[in-house]
């Protein structure tokens, strides 16, 4: 039996499913007969299971993530028009949109898609730290969404680097140097960062965790935002110098 779609023609339901990422209007085709009825003929279990999905009210994105993992659990993650072939590559991807969220994305993390992913792969088995850590900061995202989205995309990408407004800067410091530059209402930009979620979660990520908690704290206790952002930018200077470091 075969099972056509947008005039693609799939004979099996592993080449069915990896395609499902790439088109809303397969939503359509779960809740159609046809699709069932094919899908039963190679595995009845995984046809009842897509049934029992159907019936959720969960967000199309999450409900074809689901349904492509039922079909072919051998999957790389795939999620919203994009496949990654690593979950590094997620990672990079999620902060790829510094300072806001993609917020399509943030549907990962409501319904803790990527320790489901963890689990259906086997992939915790082998990487249990990586798994509780993941599932950590899932559970950060129920109280603070915009923060755990971040923590995750540090995480995950093991980047080291801050992007901001598709610019990638080698540090916090640079990042500062820069938008002291560009800003003219300094104290808006200080209240800004002082609360950012990226910065903390690129604090808790990277080894400049403590110069941008020293940073954050500076935020909190001064008044005039450009005291405090020339503060933290001549503590970065004597931290280059006595670390021999060229100041760039």
């Amino acid at each position: 039996m075969e099972y056509s779609f947008d005039g693609i023609t799939y004979s099996d339901i592993f080449s069915l499913a990896k395609d499902f990422y790439r088109n809303d209007r397969f939503l359509q085709a779960l809740h159609s007969d046809e699709l069932i009825d094919f899908v039963a003929k190679e595995d009845a279990f995984k046809a009842e299971r897509i049934e029992k999905l159907r019936l959720q009210s969960i967000p199309d994105d999450v409900m074809l993530f689901r349904a492509a993992m039922i079909l072919n659990p051998f999957l790389p993650f795939s999620f919203h028009h994009h496949r990654f072939e690593s979950l590094s590559d997620l990672g990079k991807y999620m902060l790829s949109f510094s300072p806001s969220p993609d917020t399509a994305f943030l549907g990962l993390l409501r319904y803790e898609l990527i320790t489901e992913y963890m689990g259906i792969t086997r992939y915790k088995d082998s990487h249990k730290e990586e798994y509780e850590e993941v599932k950590e900061i899932e559970h950060i995202s129920r109280n603070d969404m915009t923060y755990a989205y971040y923590c995750m995309g540090y995480y995950l990408s093991k980047s080291k680097s801050i992007i901001y407004d598709h610019v990638e800067y080698k540090d916090i410091y640079n990042l500062t140097y820069f938008l002291v530059k560009k800003e003219k209402d300094l104290n808006a930009l200080g209240s800004y960062l002082s609360f950012s979620p990226l910065l903390k979660a690129y604090g808790k990520y990277t080894s400049e965790g403590g110069l941008v908690d020293s940073y954050l704290h500076l935020c909190k206790e001064l008044d005039e935002s450009k005291e405090h952002l020339d503060a933290f930018l001549e503590k970065r200077k004597r931290k280059l110098l006595e670390d021999n470091l060229p100041e760039k």
